[in-house]
Parts: structure tokens; sequence; C-alpha cells
């Protein structure tokens, strides 16, 4: 393995399916979160059909809190074993002490200690009361708020239709149900409450929404949410696209491709952080590409790989194409590509040799 690009070939191997399981498991929280306040409240205002028993509503309010209990356990596994984001065990627990994203990653460690209160509290639940467990569990309600801006504000896929979707059938819903509840006890509650509630029921989801459009769906927003500057690096293919204006003419790649490339490697430190950057750029035909491997530096050379950027394209457009690695075997890197128009090549990059900067060998994208 070359010195210059010497890296822990373990490490990105499984980054793209933790990163599927840990946004999937995530969002199916939000919805089982959802359903817990909505059961939650439809039994307060004691709702009850014949088909549909008290009872039956209890139970089904009980197991689809463990569930998403559950489910938040594996989406917090999976997010401290994926490299990528440096996500460290503390700052799942201790709100606002991460380094990634570290307000809205404190969001998500808060209504995690929110639910975990809740559980704990239930399990002692004749030994402190029922007057002292209603009031916490009445906070634990909080942890669905706080667990909808902390998906918005960390996720890295808050653009998708779908994920939006979803967010807003889970804002309804529980507007929904709180709404319901404020009718229900509408006579027994004070008017300055009942303004103060409805009030705060209709300006923060509006407040949330305006939020959303001006921050996560804005370009930049990774950068303005604390990703740190290891994980968005100088020469991202984010940049690189950037610094490269584009012909008018500008022809696309033509895939599948395999051609051999000549190019660089260089090192930089980041400050700070304790962390470098082997930076690789490679010409092939009328194409070019460049990988950006940050890591923690080993000793006689490279990095332990904990982030990833890959950009290939035409030398006019070396943007077009834009991803992260997803195996890495020897000199041979592989990545995961998407582009504007929803096609998601793979690219295959052999390095062969090496003379002091200087980098030679052989690059193949799928169709």
């Amino acid at each position: 393995m070359m010195t210059g690009v010497a890296v822990t070939a373990a490490v990105g191997t499984n980054s793209r399916a933790l990163w599927y399981l840990t946004r999937g498991f995530g969002l199916i929280d939000l919805v089982l979160l959802t359903a817990t306040l909505v059961m939650g409240l439809t039994q307060v205002v004691r709702y009850a059909r014949p088909g549909l028993p008290r009872f039956v509503i209890s139970a089904l309010h009980k197991n689809i809190s463990i569930l998403a209990v559950v489910f938040l356990a594996v989406h917090v596994v999976t997010a401290v074993a994926d490299t990528f984001a440096p996500i460290s065990i503390a700052s799942v627990f201790l709100p606002f002490a991460g380094k990634y994203r570290p307000l809205w990653l404190g969001l998500g460690a808060l209504a995690l200690d929110l639910l975990a209160a809740l559980v704990i509290t239930s399990l002692v639940r004749e030994r402190i009361g029922h007057r002292a467990w209603r009031a916490l569990h009445w906070t634990a309600y909080l942890c669905w708020p706080v667990a909808i801006l902390h998906g918005l504000g960390t996720g890295s896929d808050t653009k998708l239709g779908f994920v939006l979707a979803l967010n807003a059938l889970c804002v309804i819903a529980g507007l929904g149900a709180i709404w319901w509840r404020l009718a229900h006890g509408w006579a027994s509650a004070g008017s300055g409450r009942r303004s103060l509630a409805v009030a705060g029921s209709l300006i923060l989801p509006l407040t949330v929404a305006i939020w959303t459009i001006n921050g996560p769906l804005r370009p930049g927003w990774a950068r303005r949410a604390g990703t740190p500057t290891a994980l968005l690096g100088a020469s991202s293919p984010a940049a690189v696209s950037r610094s490269a204006p584009a012909a008018a003419n500008t022809v696309t790649l033509r895939l599948p491709l395999s051609s051999g490339f000549t190019g660089t490697q260089t090192e930089r430190k980041l400050q700070g952080e304790g962390l470098v950057s082997l930076v690789l750029q490679g010409k092939f035909n009328d194409g070019t590409f460049t990988v950006v491997l940050t890591g923690m530096p080993l000793r006689g050379g490279g990095v332990e790989l904990t982030g990833s950027q890959v950009s290939v394209g035409p030398t006019g457009m070396p943007g077009e194409y834009t991803g992260h690695v997803t195996n890495l075997n020897g000199n041979t890197i592989e990545a995961g590509l998407s582009n504007s128009s929803g096609r998601s090549p793979t690219v295959n990059i052999q390095l062969s040799s090496s003379s002091g900067p200087s980098l030679t060998g052989t690059i193949e994208v799928s169709k």
C-alpha cells in the first residue's frame, strides 16, 4: 500500500449501510413518537368506543412507547458506529457536547434523555408516587417537538420530498391531537392558559416551518449547522464544482467508462482538529476526479478514515457526479455517486503507482 494513500480499509466499508440505517430508524422513530403522543392524549381525554375500549388504547400506547425506545436505541448505535460523522458516546447522552452539528445533535441527546427519564420513572412509578410520575411523564412529551427539530437540523436528507412530507404528517397528527385535547378540556381550563396554549400551538409550528425553509432547505446549511471543516473540506467536490465554471455547452461523461489516469496527491493538516486530509486528483481522457480522504494520521503515513468526499466529471464540470467512499481495499477506492438528474453510478479507482506527489492508475465508472 502506498505511503501517501494508506488508509484503514475496514473503516467505511459499511458506512453507506450505516447511514441508511441511522436515518431510516430515526424517521421510523419519529413516527412512533408521534403515535405515542397521539395515543397518550387519547388516554387523557378518556376516549373509548365499543370496538376500541380504553384498556386496548392503553396497551397500544404502552407497546408503541416500548417500540419507540427500541428503534431509538438502534438509531443511536448506528449513528455512533458510522465513522463518517464524529459522534461520540458522550455526545449521545450529554446535550450540546458534540463536535458534529452540536446544537442539532444536542437536541437529539435531549430527546433521548427525556425519553430515558420516562422509562426509568415508569419502572419505579410505585415508589415515587403517581403525582411525581405524572409530572415527569408530561415533561417527557417534550421529546416529540425536540426530536422533530433534531431531525430537521441534523438530517442530511431533510431536503428529500418524502422526508419533508413525513415530518409534515407527524406535525399535523401531533397538532391535531393537541387541539383535540384543548377542545376537550376547554371548559375546565383558565382563559389565560387556554389562550397561551392555542397561541403556542399556532405560532411554534409556523416558526419551525419558516426556519426550515430559510435554514435546512437553503444551500450551505451543512456549514451553518456546525459540520466540522474536516467533513466539508476546502477541496470538497462541492467546492471544486463551484470553483470551476461550466461552459454553456459542457459535455457530460459518457458512461460506462474505463480509462487510465495521471494525477497528484497532497496531504493537508486540519488545524485544531488533529486530523489530516489526503486529496487525490486525477485526469483521464476529457474528465477529472477528486477524492478527499479525512481522518487521524497513522504511523508510517496515511490516515484512519473518518470522512470522505468524491467528485467525478468532465473537464468543464468536475462536480457532475458527487458521493462518498463506500469501500477501501488496498489501493482500490470504491465510491457511490449521484447527480442532479438522478443517476447513481459507482466509481472504482485503482492506484497503481506513486512517485512523490504524482499518481497513476485506472478509473472505471459504471453506467
